[in-house]
């Protein structure tokens, strides 16, 4: 058995069916083969592919184009092209009718009926009346003639394809055929080739099998084939932390659709219906629905703090719209989440969040996405105040594993005074959240008396930061090889170096 080429049973198996059924230097391809050794065309696909590798057949593609009728072709066929369908009724009428009467009977296919019955010189039409000129038994669309032809396998000529293209009727598949070529015969071949197996079985033992079949050789220091183990992306897990810390602090988790009226995302928040993000240019508008209905109780107090103002405030001072505040948006930031729980007025103490997504007009760049997520919490309690709301995001970034951060003043629509918190990852300084107290007008158009501290963040950006991503793109990866060389918890990978 020495010098002979190591084949598997099922290699050798398919020589042997061949004996006698193939020549050599003549091409096949493989459904001819399969045919002829009366196997499935994917495991001879498979078993030449083999048998070429060990140089025993030589193998060649080829991409054969053919045409198959559409689904539109495959309806005509079964109930009728329009232009039949349409004598029939006409001569069902008496040869006549008018076209309001034909619309009613055949709908949307009545224009495409008339059309090719009308470049046919089927019928004609005149003053909105259509009449069949022809012999109704003769009028047979030519095209159903030419995809009975396509469907037994009849060539068509380059201008009947045409036509058939032209109302869509077929389409062009490529083909990928394996042509295989014998340089001998398979009976030659099997004189070169000899069986190798894995083990010997009691049925090789037991038939004197083994004498004939090789062992096949084992590489004892070969590594083992490497498992991928199931795990969740990271990112989710990075979500699941936060939203662990925040239930650790005592915050209850709330939720709303990301559908939303703009009274909730801007008016209820003190945010003018003439500022900038309230454009499609920066906010997702919704066709259809267009809007939604307004709170009837809340509606007034709103309008009153956007035109005169409420709690001492003079109130942005323009004619506040209904219209516009019932149009429907993807939210742009979660703080609508906290708008919707305020106006059920909770009572103190309570500690709010919410995680979601939120939707804003970006152009996709390794810095934003037009869909992110967002964290957003509220919180009220005896001793409420700008120093206590610094102290609760203190532990917040504590707690994630920040330990240089720091606070500036900013400015929102809806606090006063509002802070933007700054957190030290390896070299950088990153903003990362905003924070304040909601202002005495919002808060009095919702019926509310005490205070209250708000704050919301980008968790795709402290993410970026924290895992040493340089495109927020790889936050929703399907790479199985980036994400195995993710770390299990984030802290591991940026602790030391935070």
């Amino acid at each position: 058995m020495q010098g002979k080429i190591p084949v598997s049973e099922s290699e050798h198996k398919l020589l042997e069916l061949l004996v006698g059924r193939v020549e050599a230097g003549r091409e096949y391809d493989t459904e001819t083969l399969a045919e002829l050794a009366g196997l499935d065309r994917s495991k001879v696909e498979s078993l030449v592919r083999l048998l070429a590798e060990k140089g025993l057949v030589r193998l060649r593609e080829e991409t054969m184009e053919k045409y198959v009728a559409t689904e539109e072709a495959k309806r005509y066929l079964r109930e009728g092209f329009p232009e039949e369908k349409l004598v029939k009724i006409l001569a069902g009428a008496g040869g006549e009718a008018r076209l309001d009467e034909l619309r009613n009977a055949m709908g949307q296919e009545l224009s495409i009926a008339l059309a090719n019955a009308t470049r046919k010189g089927w019928v004609e039409v005149r003053g909105g009346r259509v009449r069949l000129v022809v012999d109704p038994s003769k009028a047979v669309a030519e095209e159903r003639k030419l995809l009975e032809k396509l469907e037994i396998g009849e060539r068509l000529q380059p201008s009947e394809f045409r036509l058939l293209r032209r109302r869509r009727l077929v389409e062009r598949l490529a083909e990928r055929r394996t042509i295989v070529v014998f340089p001998e015969a398979p009976e030659k071949l099997l004189e070169q080739v000899v069986v190798e197996v894995g083990a010997l079985t009691r049925d090789l033992i037991a038939s004197g099998r083994w004498r004939t079949v090789r062992l096949r050789r084992y590489n004892v220091a070969a590594e083992p084939p490497r498992r991928r183990l199931g795990r969740l992306n990271f990112f989710v897990e990075f979500i699941e932390y936060l939203r662990d810390v925040m239930k650790e602090m005592g915050f209850q988790e709330v939720d709303d659709a990301p559908v939303e009226l703009e009274f909730w995302n801007y008016d209820v928040l003190y945010q003018p219906q003439y500022h900038p993000a309230r454009s499609p240019t920066d906010t997702f508008y919704l066709s259809n629905p267009s809007r939604g209905e307004l709170p009837s109780e809340l509606t007034p107090r709103v309008a009153e703090a956007h035109e005169k103002g409420l709690a001492g405030s003079r109130g942005w001072r323009y004619r506040w719209s209904q219209e516009l505040a019932a149009r429907l948006i993807l939210r742009s930031h979660t703080t609508a989440v906290s708008a919707r729980v305020l106006a059920s007025k909770p009572r103190p103490p309570f500690r709010f969040f919410t995680i979601g997504r939120v939707y804003r007009v970006e152009t996709i760049d390794p810095r934003h996405l037009p869909e992110f997520h967002q964290l957003d919490g509220i919180a009220s309690e005896d001793g409420v105040s700008l120093r206590w709301l610094l102290g609760l995001l203190a532990e917040f970034l504590e707690r994630i594993g920040i330990r240089e951060y720091k606070f500036r003043p900013a400015y929102f629509p809806f606090t006063e005074p509002s802070v933007e918190a700054y957190v030290r990852v390896r070299d950088q300084w990153l903003e990362v959240l905003g924070a304040g107290l909601f202002r005495p007008e919002m808060l009095a158009a919702l019926g509310i008396d005490y205070p209250v501290a708000a704050w919301g963040m980008g968790i795709e950006r402290l993410a970026m930061a924290l895992y040493d991503l340089t495109d927020i793109r790889q936050l929703y990866s399907h790479d199985v090889e980036f994400l195995e060389n993710i770390p299990v918890r984030w802290w591991i990978y940026a602790s030391s170096q935070i």
